[in-house]
């Protein structure tokens, strides 16, 4: 099984992909950045839009699962008309190829995570790091890995698992015959 994390930006996704393999379950991280402008035209956000969007799913389109994280609002949310299209690019593509797709509020994974809705983005990532020992990546990383982890507990995969991260506050998807088998 393969479950991704995805937390969406318009400057730096953090990309998380929790696999199983031969060898057990691990956890490999990425980030997709992207630059772009205040004054850019609506040709060239659409154009960004794209080639981001495309990124993102060339690395989560063919997954069991994908675990995008909500969306955050507020003064330091950027343009909330652009992370909003890139979440809806995201998730119809993911939808299309026949990804279930699961959508955790950024308080619930934090919760779920660290142990408190509250927690800063250096406390998610020492509590990914206790879960994944050989994690070493950036906060974006921290957020996919840890949407990826809750991810792979959803599905029944052999990944350290708390009470917690099994009653987490998302919206999961219906299960399938292919997930018949997940917990």
């Amino acid at each position: 099984m393969k479950c991704a994390g995805l937390d969406l930006s318009l400057t730096c996704t953090g990309i998380a992909i929790c696999l199983e393999t031969s060898r057990g379950t691990k956890m490999v991280t990425d980030t997709i950045t992207s630059k772009g402008k205040r004054a850019a035209s609506l040709v060239e956000r659409h154009a960004r839009l794209t080639e981001l969007g495309n990124g993102i799913l060339h690395h989560a389109g063919v997954c069991d699962l994908a675990v995008i994280e909500g969306l955050f609002t507020g003064p330091k949310a950027g343009s909330l008309i652009d992370r909003a299209a890139l979440f809806w690019f995201v998730a119809g593509g993911l939808i299309r190829r026949e990804v279930p797709v699961a959508i955790v509020p950024p308080t619930s994974l934090k919760l779920a995570i660290f142990g408190s809705g509250k927690a800063d983005k250096v406390q998610l990532a020492l509590a990914v790091q206790r879960l994944w020992p050989d994690f070493d990546g950036n906060a974006d990383m921290a957020d996919a890995a840890g949407l990826a982890h809750l991810g792979a507990v959803w599905l029944g995969m052999d990944v350290p698992t708390l009470e917690r991260h099994k009653t987490v506050k998302a919206e999961w998807p219906e299960r399938t015959t292919e997930l018949e088998g997940a917990a």
